[in-house]
């Protein structure tokens, strides 16, 4: 793995951030139980295409892979961790290091845990999961460098003294998964329409309606009454005023739509904790364990169940969903970028 130092902008939070401050390197993947393939990438290289290894399909063409792991190390300079700890906190950083996992055409968003606290320089080995059911089209995957304990002390410096401050992060890697053509890959379908051209769509100026009158396939619709913002919605950057407008926009949209979501498949779940539809069950997969915090999936399902049916608990589990999307989505990220670079402006 090449050692090299790094140059960091000035960011106009108000404690020390370093947006290159994880080196994040990915050098092989496998499909399934395959062998592992290399890659080989240029120094600069950003965009992983990899929907040729997994495009083989069976006989009705639905493409027959299940999950692509994605290997890579990352490391974390001793430079980083004085440049966002403290003096006192550097022999054992109060942070953990993970990768995002995210698609925006399914907004699918996860998160894998590579050092728990405390999380001292050094590399680490990465395997990153990336399950077929839950991803369309080209999968982001970025490092982060979290802190996981508030600052005691009083006094105003110029670290981040909050739990869950974010204060370095890495390399942002877009993995291409498939093709146009594989549109019925996803669980979840969406698109972009008028929505005052058609009548099955609700009036007014709606941004998005989740259509569910096909019960085993919901469907997402973007109103494109509003141009500009369907413009910027179809923005591939990453940088920039317009990549930062549309992260916000889809948070804005995916929590919306993950509260739906969440709701209808967990008043869909039967009395064995099972449900009828993939979409339900990558859902409920997703979430209900969380929100109990316990690793059995059916009975985290009949709880939540049980908690939507009763007028009592519903809602007491209504704020744990908001609870945790808020956590999930993490909002606030992408507000910061927003408001960085509206200062810039």
């Amino acid at each position: 793995m090449t050692r090299h130092s790094q140059r960091y902008r000035t960011t106009t939070l108000p404690f020390s951030y370093r947006d290159k401050g994880v080196d994040f390197e990915l050098d092989s993947f496998t499909v399934d139980d395959g062998d592992r393939i290399a890659l080989e990438l240029n120094p600069s290289q950003t965009e992983i295409d990899i929907a040729s290894a997994v495009s083989s399909s069976d006989s009705s063409g639905v493409p027959n892979w299940d999950t692509v792991t994605l290997y890579g190390k990352l490391y974390l300079p001793e430079e980083t961790i004085k440049a966002v700890f403290p003096q006192g906190e550097r022999a054992q950083p109060p942070a953990k290091l993970y990768v995002t996992i995210r698609c925006h055409e399914t907004i699918y968003r996860d998160r894998v845990v590579i050092s728990k606290s405390p999380t001292t320089s050094g590399e680490y080995e990465v395997e990153l999961e990336v399950p077929k059911n839950t991803v369309r089209g080209t999968v982001e995957l970025r490092p982060y460098l979290v802190r996981t304990e508030a600052h005691p002390g009083e006094e105003p410096n110029d670290y981040a003294d909050q739990k869950n401050f974010r204060v370095a992060s890495g390399k942002l890697y877009y993995i291409v998964v498939d093709r146009d053509n594989d549109e019925e890959r996803a669980a979840i379908d969406g698109e972009r329409v008028r929505f005052s051209q058609n009548a099955h769509l609700p009036d007014g100026n709606k941004l998005y309606y989740l259509d569910f009158r096909n019960m085993s396939r919901p469907k997402l619709w973007i109103n494109s009454d509003h141009p500009r913002i369907a413009e910027v919605l179809q923005s591939r950057g990453s940088v920039g005023a317009e990549a930062r407008m549309r992260d916000v926009i889809l948070d804005q949209v995916s929590y919306g739509v993950w509260v739906q979501l969440l709701v209808r498949a967990g008043s869909a779940v039967d009395v064995e904790g099972e449900v009828e539809h993939e979409w339900q069950e990558m859902v409920l997969q997703t979430f209900a364990r969380n929100l109990y915090d316990t690793n059995n999936v059916p009975e985290a399902t009949r709880r939540l169940k049980g908690d939507l049916s009763d007028p009592e608990t519903l809602p007491h589990v209504i704020q744990r969903i908001d609870s945790e999307l808020q956590e999930y989505i993490d909002p606030r990220e992408q507000l910061i970028h927003l408001m960085e670079e509206g200062l810039q402006i």
